[in-house]
């Protein structure tokens, strides 16, 4: 569990990552946007003015295809749950993975912001 709060990434909108899922398959960032996006702020402001930006590497050298996809649910409320793909799998011989983030596009946080996590894997 991260639980870490990223700032104002998105236009009114905190980023909160919250978790690591490091599946065989691949791994994910699980996150929350706080107050949650709703299906109305979406068509209003447009398809992708949410997008924000994830990065992945390691220690072991891993090299993260960068295609940064992932899904959240416009449910609003008070937090909207959503994925992150890594890129990639985190190997065992991994001992960190440092995460890098970014605001979305044509947007300048009002206040400072995190641009990098460091991870102490298991």
């Amino acid at each position: 569990m991260l639980d870490i709060d990223l700032g104002e990434l998105v236009p009114g909108h905190r980023v909160v990552a919250r978790g690591l899922e490091l599946a065989a398959e691949g791994a994910m960032l699980h996150y929350e946007f706080v107050p949650g996006i709703d299906h109305e702020e979406e068509q209003s402001k447009g398809l992708f003015f949410w997008y924000w930006t994830l990065s992945a590497s390691d220690d072991a050298g891993t090299e993260y295809a960068g295609n940064d996809s992932g899904a959240f649910a416009s449910g609003g409320g008070e937090a909207t749950h959503g994925v992150r793909d890594l890129g990639g799998a985190v190997p065992g011989t991994a001992d960190r993975l440092l995460l890098g983030f970014a605001p979305a596009e044509g947007w300048s946080p009002p206040a400072l912001w995190c641009r990098q996590v460091e991870v102490a894997l298991p």
